[in-house]
């Protein structure tokens, strides 16, 4: 259809088969300011698509959903029925996968109902039907030129004579070149003047060649020079000397081409008009300049040797693009050698076969029924772009320009241009820019001012996600200048960081030089810095565990010494009673610094844990009575568990101490009184909570939840509250190991801890533990212990600590025991040679120097008698010294211990 004036009303039709839809989008039309549309509504997709094939609106909108077809359906049927209208296809909501299909269907634009303004609807119709006219614009300037080549080049292929052919040749310059008069001079070098040969046009013909007026060269002279002239549009330009007769004829162009070979003057073609040029012009007159003046040599030589089929010849020889003609029948009759260099088949071979033969065969039908129709003069031209097949079995992209015979014969003749190289490019250009429009991310581009001039999809989602007004406000605030010094120097600038609504984005600007822009690559890094924050905490939290844990071990030899030196003076009977009360003072003391070592040791998951199956719920009514005890009557206790019964595998000393460690807590926090609420409840943990939090694990789990109305903590307290020895409390208030030892304890437990707290409002602790499928246990009361019984066996004592090595020798010796001491394995092995083996038991501690530890020495010695017995002790818990210590036959002592303790796990290892 021809495309309307300024004035006229953009003819719109809708395919919409729900009515309203179609009121709701005339209302968006209603909208458009300034806006002429004239919209026809379609409500049946197959009375939709014969609208549209008719080809008599300037652009389409078609919903998706249309009952049993798609909008996607009805658009590949109108485009292979040879719809030319630009397309948008609407659709209710956005989907990446019908948006591709779209695109790759052929749509001009993919527009979503919900999000559709008038503006954006005006400015889609805009674009669509701009590129639509600007892409037949190309296409028929494409294909005037291709005929306008066509055309001269048959003319020159014309046994006539050389006023006839040069005539040709002018009538289709006047034609294909808007030209209102086209003449065309040959060069007589030896009178050194232009003789006019043709001149063709509508206005009336001036006397004589181009005559330059004081400014410009000679006619001559310009020819001599093989310059071509565009004096467009000034009148005092104009190389011609009659003013009258241009300005009675209205001539305000004029444009000029020498014909030459090989640097000498063959003529001149001209041609004038009333209206401007294009300043492709002269582009379009060089592309037969060669032609014709070969023609012209040819003539000239023809009448001076006599050979006109060998002239004949090397004019259509030097066109780069095929010429050919086919009969009737699809046969090709003539082709040109540039056949033979596109295709590679050679032009014997390929005359007489039909050209469908070449034709790919995906391109086969469709590009038979388009020439057939140019061949049965159904048509008056065709132009297609297909595939043909080459000698070496590849394909190459051409273009191919057809019209009827000239005559009563039926075929066609036309060119042949290979596109290869320009199909390429295209499909590279597509696929460059696939890369921003649908990456997930925000992309950006700067013009070299700092003016944003691009943004994909992405980037309007994330200023609409972080309720900023303008795209540009995501960009750092220095965005323009940055631009600005990356396309000076070349350099790209990386990792700029700009925080918007508590989100911190990212941001990469890289200089593309050749066209004087930058692109700008964003990323949402909000996520993975929090992330990474809580993971240095995790790290820097097991560091200190780690610390604390080699402070309880080393302490833990000390306190055995002492504590055990204390005990033994405390057994003897004749003790002096003035010593009683302070050794008594001195063994406390041991105990409770035995007390801090093992909460470190919880800190740092390295206390010896006794799990059984326990409901959590029924630990915590049994603990709540003691809790209202330890709050006080100011404090409201409030207890909230699921109904049913909330298993986990732990110790239930610890899990009390965790309650009770948060409720001291809380209670400090509310010094005026206040609510502490006790919940417990069942969670599932998905991939996207686990992903959130470094310590968390998908699966089923139990939350316990402590929350106070108390003062509540800042950022930098809760930064360290798991910190051993760390307190806010005044000095002889508290150890600072509360909450360390709540945190080894959760570790210890395969759980972990969150916590949030609000200045003046509150703290919540939620402890997450995993739920256990193993039935609950029956804890029956054990009854206490027998007298501890000596004996007279052999026990191997190896300890690298001198004072606790002769300490556990003098605890043995109490109870009768015979002792042999070493100070390492490899003095142990030795004192075994030496006794022959005959050792009852083997009491080691687990860590020694000279590279052997005690498990190895066990190892080592039960290799040589199996049935020994073996008791292993250290300052560490048993968990650290390896999965060996879950063995049946694994006894552990932890340090410290008192005499007795020693001495009932010797008697009950030895009796076992």
């Amino acid at each position: 259809m021809q495309s309307p004036t300024h004035n006229e009303p953009l003819k719109v039709l809708l395919i919409e088969d729900d009515e309203d839809d179609f009121i709701l989008t005339k209302s968006l039309f209603s909208e458009i300011q300034g806006g002429r549309f004239q919209l026809e509504w379609v409500k049946n997709p197959a009375a939709g698509l014969e609208a549209l094939v008719l080809n008599q609106h300037d652009i389409c909108l078609v919903d998706y959903r249309l009952g049993a077809q798609t909008g996607v359906e009805v658009l590949r049927a109108a485009l292979e029925r040879g719809c030319t209208s630009p397309i948008i296809l609407l659709t209710g909501q956005g989907e990446h996968e019908i948006d591709l299909e779209a695109m790759q269907a052929g749509a001009a634009d993919y527009l979503i109902k919900s999000r559709l303004d008038a503006c954006s609807l005006e400015r889609s119709i805009r674009y669509a039907v701009g590129r639509q006219r600007a892409a037949a614009a190309a296409a028929a300037d494409q294909a005037r030129l291709a005929a306008f080549g066509a055309e001269v080049g048959l003319a020159l292929t014309r046994r006539d004579s050389l006023d006839a052919i040069l005539h040709r040749c002018a009538a289709a310059m006047s034609n294909y070149l808007q030209a209102e008069l086209s003449r065309i001079w040959t060069f007589d070098p030896e009178a050194g003047l232009l003789q006019l040969q043709a001149s063709v046009g509508t206005i009336t013909d001036p006397d004589g060649y181009p005559q330059c007026n004081s400014r410009t060269t000679s006619p001559p002279d310009l020819i001599a020079e093989g310059k071509p002239f565009l004096f467009n549009p000034a009148l005092k330009e104009t190389p011609v000397a009659d003013r009258d007769w241009v300005k009675r004829e209205g001539i305000v162009a004029c444009a000029g081409y020498p014909l030459m070979l090989e640097e000498r003057p063959v003529g001149l073609m001209v041609i004038y008009s009333s209206q401007p040029f294009a300043p492709t012009v002269l582009q379009e007159m060089s592309s037969v300049a060669n032609g014709i003046a070969l023609c012209v040599e040819r003539k000239r030589s023809e009448e001076a040797l006599g050979a006109s089929e060998v002239r004949y010849r090397s004019v259509v020889e030097s066109i780069k693009e095929v010429i050919f003609q086919v009969n009737d029948a699809g046969q090709w009759t003539f082709l040109n050698p540039a056949w033979t260099e596109i295709t590679g088949f050679k032009i014997k071979e390929s005359l007489g076969k039909s050209f469908v033969d070449y034709v790919h065969p995906e391109d086969r039908e469709r590009h038979c029924e388009v020439f057939q129709e140019v061949i049965q003069r159904g048509k008056s031209f065709c132009r297609d772009e297909t595939r043909f097949i080459a000698s070496d079995g590849t394909f190459r992209w051409v273009e191919v320009y057809a019209q009827p015979t000239l005559g009563t014969d039926l075929g066609t003749s036309g060119t042949i241009t290979d596109i290869t190289e320009r199909k390429r490019a295209e499909a590279e250009i597509r696929k460059l820019a696939a890369f921003p429009r649908f990456n997930p991310d925000p992309v950006l581009e700067l013009a070299s001012d700092g003016t944003l001039t691009y943004l994909n999809q992405a980037a309007s989602e994330m200023a609409l996600s972080l309720t900023v007004a303008d795209a540009a406000a995501i960009l750092p605030p220095c965005a323009s200048a940055t631009a600005q010094e990356c396309l000076r120097t070349g350099q790209s600038r990386l990792r700029q960081e700009i925080c918007i609504n508590e989100r911190t984005l990212s941001w990469s600007f890289f200089p593309i030089l050749a066209n004087h822009v930058v692109h700008c690559y964003g990323q949402d890094v909000t996520d993975r810095l929090n992330l990474e924050a809580q993971l240095l905490h995790a790290q820097r939290l097991e560091s200190v565990g780690q610390l604390a844990a080699g402070v309880a071990h080393d302490f833990n030899n000390i306190l055995t010494i002492i504590q055990g030196h204390a005990d033994r003076l405390l057994g003897m009977a004749d003790l002096d009673p003035r010593a009683g009360d302070p050794l008594k003072q001195v063994s406390d003391a041991a105990s409770r610094a035995a007390g801090l070592t093992r909460q470190l040791l919880m800190f740092s998951r390295k206390q010896v844990m006794q799990p059984r199956v326990l409901d959590i719920n029924g630990l915590l009514r049994d603990l709540s009575k003691m809790l209202h005890r330890l709050l006080g009557d100011d404090i409201a206790l409030e207890c909230s568990c699921t109904p049913e019964p909330a298993f986990i595998e732990g110790d239930a000393g610890m899990i009390e101490q965790v309650i009770m460690n948060f409720s001291v807590n809380a209670r400090d926090a509310m010094p005026k009184g206040g609510r502490l609420l006790v919940a417990t409840k069942t969670v599932q943990v998905g991939d996207a909570y686990a992903q959130q939090h470094p310590d968390a694990r998908p699966g089923q789990f139990i939350c316990l939840s402590v929350a106070d109305s108390g003062c509540g903590m800042d950022r930098e307290t809760l930064n360290r509250i798991y910190e051993p020895f760390f307190t806010t409390k005044p000095v002889g208030k508290g150890t600072g190991l509360g909450l360390a030892t709540v945190y080894g304890i959760v570790k210890q437990h395969q759980g972990w801890l969150e916590v949030t707290s609000e200045i003046g409002v509150g703290t919540t602790f939620k402890v997450y533990l995993p739920v256990t499928t193993k039935t609950a246990e029956v804890v029956v009361e054990k009854a206490a212990p027998p007298a501890v019984k000596g004996g007279r066996e052999t026990i191997l004592l190896v300890e690298d600590e001198p004072v606790l090595r002769e300490l556990a020798q003098m605890i043995l010796k109490d109870y009768a025991y015979e002792v042999l001491e070493a100070c390492s394995g490899v003095d142990a092995l030795k004192v075994w040679e030496k006794r022959g083996g005959n050792i009852d038991l083997l009491l080691t501690d687990m860590v020694m120097p000279e590279g052997m530890t005690g498990r190895e020495l066990a190892d080592e010695l039960r290799s040589r008698k199996p049935d020994l017995k073996v008791i292993y002790t250290s300052g560490y818990s048993a968990d650290i010294m390896g999965r060996d210590m879950g063995r049946r036959d694994t006894v552990f002592l932890q340090k410290p211990y008192p005499p007795p303790k020693l001495a009932e796990m010797v008697r009950a290892c030895l009796d076992k």
